[in-house]
C-alpha cells in the first residue's frame, strides 16, 4: 500500500468532494478545477483527474499494474493472489463496453 499525496492538486479536489459523487461528475469537476485554479492545459488536467481517481480507487487494492511489463498495446496486472494478467487493447476495450464503464475521454499528454 501507499501512502496519497495530498500535495497533488488533483488529488486533493478529489479528496474534497461528497464519497458518493458519481465517478465521471468527480474527473469533470477535478479537471475543471485543474483548468481554472491552477492554469493546466485541458489535456494535462484530464489525465492528471483520471490519474489521481484511479490511484484513489486502488488505494487499499492489493492488485497492481505492472508498469515495467505494460506497453502502448498491453498492461500487465500483477492479481492479489500471485498470477499476472495481460490484457491487451482490444481486452480493455472490449471489457469497458461490456460492463458499460465509466470511461472518460483522456487526450494525451504531451510527451
Amino acid at each position: 500500500m501507499h501512502a496519497l499525496n495530498r500535495d497533488n492538486p488533483a488529488t486533493a479536489f478529489i479528496l474534497s468532494l461528497p464519497r458518493r459523487i458519481h465517478r465521471g461528475d468527480a474527473i469533470n469537476q477535478c479537471t475543471s478545477h485543474l483548468i481554472r485554479a491552477h492554469a493546466h492545459e485541458p489535456r494535462d488536467a484530464s489525465v492528471m483527474a483520471v490519474q489521481a481517481m484511479a490511484e484513489l480507487e486502488s488505494f487499499n487494492e492489493r492488485a497492481a499494474i505492472d508498469v515495467e511489463s505494460t506497453t502502448s498495446y498491453v498492461v500487465v496486472v500483477n492479481h492479489p493472489d500471485g498470477r499476472r494478467m495481460a490484457l491487451t487493447v482490444s481486452d480493455l476495450i472490449g471489457f469497458a463496453e461490456r460492463q458499460n464503464a465509466d470511461v472518460q475521454p483522456v487526450q494525451a499528454a504531451r510527451a
